[in-house]
């Protein structure tokens, strides 16, 4: 189910409390499976909320109970960019805006330096610490930086990575056992759906 925390609210607002169920039981007529991603520190940081019958952690935990196992609730231990992290030599692939890089030694050689056998050894956010998000900015940069060696800083901040990449970066990934394994709330979300296709053989 892809939507936002807004969206739920919305629905809640026009349907009254039974609208995120509604919601889920709409996308249930074309769809086997419901899977809610809440960011697992957002969740940790609102502990209060945990405590309210209508927080949006609640009602979704609600409706996963209701479901009859066609709803599941994934709490996501790492961020976005910790998830393109999984393959590295892909996102070389995006910034050299060519599939061949995956195969060429140099670049291999260049993206290992980078590759965390486990993302979440990337420090998650802090103040002052480093998160996935900087460590894949400084990442591009770098290959930025190798694509091009006499690029002034300005031209540089506007080659690197931005949010709004994220969609196109991830077209230029491997996703395979190896880069799953590399990071855990994957992993979790890639068994659910293993399951499902199991279960349905």
């Amino acid at each position: 189910m892809n939507s936002s925390k807004e969206a739920f609210n919305q629905a809640i607002r026009k349907q009254g409390g039974d609208g995120l169920k509604n919601a889920v039981d709409i996308y249930l007529k074309n769809s086997e499976l419901v899977i809610f991603l809440l960011d697992a520190d957002g969740v940790q940081s609102e502990a209060k909320r945990l405590q309210e019958p209508n927080s949006l952690i609640n009602r979704i935990k609600k409706v996963v109970e209701q479901s009859q196992g066609k709803a599941l609730l994934i709490l996501i231990r790492q961020e976005l960019e910790a998830w393109l992290l999984v393959d590295c030599l892909g996102i070389c692939c995006y910034f050299t805006k060519n599939l061949g890089t995956r195969s060429d030694p140099k670049w291999e050689k260049f993206a290992k330096k980078y590759q965390k056998g486990e993302t979440h050894l990337i420090t998650e956010s802090e103040p002052g610490g480093k998160n996935a998000k900087e460590y894949l900015v400084k990442f591009s940069k770098d290959i930025v930086k190798k694509i091009n060696p006499k690029l002034k800083d300005r031209d540089l901040e506007k080659q690197q990575y931005y949010e709004h990449d994220s969609e196109k970066v991830v077209e230029k990934l491997e996703i395979n056992h190896q880069t799953i394994a590399r990071n855990n709330s994957l992993s979790e979300f890639a068994q659910h759906f293993k399951k499902k296709v199991d279960s349905s053989e």
